[in-house]
Parts: C-alpha cells; sequence; structure tokens
C-alpha cells in the first residue's frame, strides 16, 4: 500500500517527523482535542457549510478515521459529534493532492520546512466551478510532533478580502489497539 497523497507529493528521502508519518502512512484511528474558529459573515458561512466544517468551538474532543480504498483515502473527522467527510487522492497530472470535502474540491501542495510539514493551497473548485486565483483561500496549515509526541495541527483558511474562513487547531494520538507499521 502507497502512503497517503501527502506523503506521496513529498521528494523521496525527505525528512517527516515520526507522529506526521504514522498519520500519514497507514490507515487508522486517532482521538485528542482541538478548538474551532469560524470566519464570520453569510458568504464565509455559505463556503463553510459546502464544505461541511464543523462551527465554533472551545476545546472539543476530536477523532479522524484514516481509510484507504486503492489509490483514494477517506479521511471522517469528527468535531465532538459533527462530522466532516473528504476523499484524498495524488493528483499525477497536478503533481499535489486532490481533497473533495462536500462540494469542494481543493489541491494543495506540501512540503517540509523546519521539521514541520506545511500544506499550500495551489487551487479550489466549488461545485466543478474553478474559483478565480485572486479569490483563492490562503492556507497557514501546518502539522508537527510536539515533545509529548502527539501529530499536532493548526489548520486554517483565509479568504481575501473576507478574512478568515475556518482555523481549527489541536493534536491527536493513535487510539490504544490500532495496528500501525512501525
Amino acid at each position: 500500500m502507497k502512503p497517503d497523497p501527502f506523503l506521496q507529493s513529498l521528494p523521496s528521502g525527505v525528512d517527516v517527523p515520526v507522529a506526521v508519518r504514522r498519520l500519514h502512512e497507514a490507515p487508522g484511528l486517532y482521538a485528542g482535542r482541538c478548538s474551532v474558529v469560524a470566519g464570520r459573515g453569510w458568504l464565509i458561512a455559505w463556503a463553510l457549510r459546502l464544505g461541511r466544517f464543523p462551527r465554533d468551538a472551545g476545546d472539543i474532543p476530536v477523532q479522524i478515521r484514516i481509510d484507504c480504498n486503492g489509490h483514494e483515502w477517506q479521511w471522517v473527522r469528527d468535531f465532538d459529534g459533527h462530522t466532516t467527510r473528504s476523499r484524498l487522492t495524488f493528483d499525477h497530472g497536478a503533481e499535489c493532492v486532490r481533497e473533495q470535502l462536500g462540494l469542494l474540491s481543493i489541491w494543495m501542495v506540501p512540503e517540509i520546512s523546519d521539521g514541520r510539514l506545511l500544506i499550500h493551497i495551489r487551487r479550489l473548485s466549488v461545485m466543478g466551478l474553478r474559483c478565480p486565483a485572486f479569490l483563492l483561500p490562503r492556507s497557514s496549515t501546518v502539522e508537527w510532533q510536539d515533545e509529548t509526541g502527539h501529530f499536532c495541527f493548526d489548520v486554517s483558511a483565509d479568504m481575501p478580502v473576507l478574512g478568515l474562513l475556518i482555523r481549527y487547531r489541536g493534536w491527536l494520538a493513535p487510539v490504544h489497539g490500532t495496528s500501525r507499521p512501525g
């Protein structure tokens, strides 16, 4: 089985932190805590609904189940009862990750910098219509391993002119008993 599209997009031999690699290598279940901040305004609310993103929340439980079916990976995120599902594939033509979230498709490029995985948005389509570059959300998404060995994430996107779309950050650890490659 190939690793998920994020690892496939990185150059071979790049040094990925252990907790980040573990989450992206094979199917599994992770649990932890996170906070969610959603942007304001009706247009932002509409965009978040299209992507099935969670609402504002303080320190809440979060789980992610990662499954693989051939070349397609499914991530099911449970933000304290709010479920966000996405399908991820490696887009060979664009040499990047394509994530389908509800009616949104996002093309992303990962890179490793200073021991962290940074994820940049390259392209977006809504209901199959490509978003013009000047409206493309700007991402400041980072994944890393903290001093306790947890997988940590800080996912955020801002819309030009409109401001914050969404930001969720927290940590995850493998659920005990989940088989993972060594």
